[in-house]
């Protein structure tokens, strides 16, 4: 009976691993098919990290196997000794092995961290392009300040192109920017301008949505990323600047009220300088005295 259960549990044990195994090479699991340089980096990290805690996980749980296999019950042969010492030497082994490798975690994390800062520009010899981001209740509004375009739930660029995406809110408290596929999440928030830079390696389309709840629309609230060549972003800036809705500040008015499910609507023309008057009008004015 014992050999059976032990059968068991290696056979589950398998399973799981295949079934994890399974999910993870799915196109589904997004962090495990990073389409540009950011989110390459980071699942880089992930697994370095994953592999560096299983030389500590691993040798521990063969060892609590180990320990409670050889002082079952049925096993009259074991002694339990709780006062025996196990030496000097065997209690410096038990902190520092396990010691090397969270080390050497913490620089390779360290060194990461300040290398994968989203906020400083991606090195490139290509022009970046700049993007405006605000969020709204439920939606995304994309402006594109040098083309002077704007969309909404739906943003274009060229591929191998740095992408300087500035974001803020509207409204809401807090919102979170996340396009798996080519960045980690990051804050939008009211009054505050976060910078974010991402690039994709060649042409794709990606799902972005709101990683912080934040209401009735917040299971809605997704866009359409889409990297693409740079004939193609041309071509679609020339089919924008067709379209006979223009973003003036009255036009926004009527997009900052809250709705859900809102279509890809594109804009043809920007009122100047929307973006810094949406994060100023929530700035405090000194007060006179």
């Amino acid at each position: 009976m014992t050999r059976i259960k032990f059968i068991i549990i290696i056979l589950a044990t398998l399973c799981g691993a295949f079934a994890v195994d399974f999910v993870l090479r799915s196109e589904s699991a997004l962090l495990t098919h990073p389409k540009g340089i950011i989110a390459e980096r980071e699942l880089h990290l992930i697994i370095t990290s994953i592999l560096l805690m299983l030389i500590i996980v691993v040798p521990t749980a063969i060892w609590l196997f180990a320990t409670a296999w050889k002082y079952r019950s049925k096993n009259s042969k074991a002694t339990y000794d709780p006062d025996d010492s196990q030496g000097v030497l065997n209690e410096l082994l038990l902190w520092v092995v396990p010691s090397v490798p969270i080390a050497i975690m913490i620089l390779i994390t360290w060194h990461a961290t300040h290398e994968l800062d989203q906020s400083q520009p991606i090195k490139s010899d290509v022009k970046p392009l700049k993007i405006q981001v605000v969020a709204l209740d439920w939606k995304w509004l994309f402006i594109y300040p040098e083309q002077q375009i704007a969309s909404l739930n739906y943003f274009q660029f060229p591929e191998n192109t740095p992408i300087e995406l500035k974001l803020s809110a509207d409204g809401s408290p807090m919102n979170s920017f996340w396009l798996a596929e080519l960045s980690g999440q990051i804050y939008a928030m009211t009054g505050m301008v976060t910078p974010l830079h991402i690039m994709a390696h060649g042409p794709g389309v990606y799902t972005g949505r709101a990683a912080e709840i934040n209401g009735d629309g917040y299971s809605d609230m997704t866009f359409i990323a889409k990297s693409s060549t740079r004939s193609e972003f041309d071509a679609w800036v020339a089919i924008v600047k067709q379209s006979p809705l223009q973003l003036t500040n009255l036009s926004y008015n009527d997009i900052t009220k809250r709705t859900k499910n809102d279509p890809v609507t594109l804009y043809s023309y920007v009122e100047k300088d929307l973006f810094n008057q949406i994060v100023m009008k929530y700035m405090h004015t000194p007060s006179t005295l």
